[in-house]
């Protein structure tokens, strides 16, 4: 059961290492620039064509507005 959350869903495709690149963008660019922070829930990798060489997939990422 995913838990309920305000969640920033981030599409992706490629070989099976660029989820790992997008997550690391995520965190490293998208939630500075955007004024969040993780919420205490885990993340959610879901897998529409899995192909290793040609996957696509989204990442979702549970958010809160960082305290100024």
């Amino acid at each position: 059961m995913v838990p309920a959350a305000t969640w920033a869903i981030f599409p992706g495709e490629g070989i099976s290492q660029s989820i790992q690149e997008l997550e690391q963008r995520i965190v490293t660019e998208w939630l500075p620039a955007f004024g969040y922070e993780y919420a205490n829930a885990p993340d959610v990798e879901v897998y529409i064509s899995p192909d290793p060489q040609n996957a696509r997939y989204e990442v979702w990422i549970p958010v809160v507005k960082k305290d100024v």
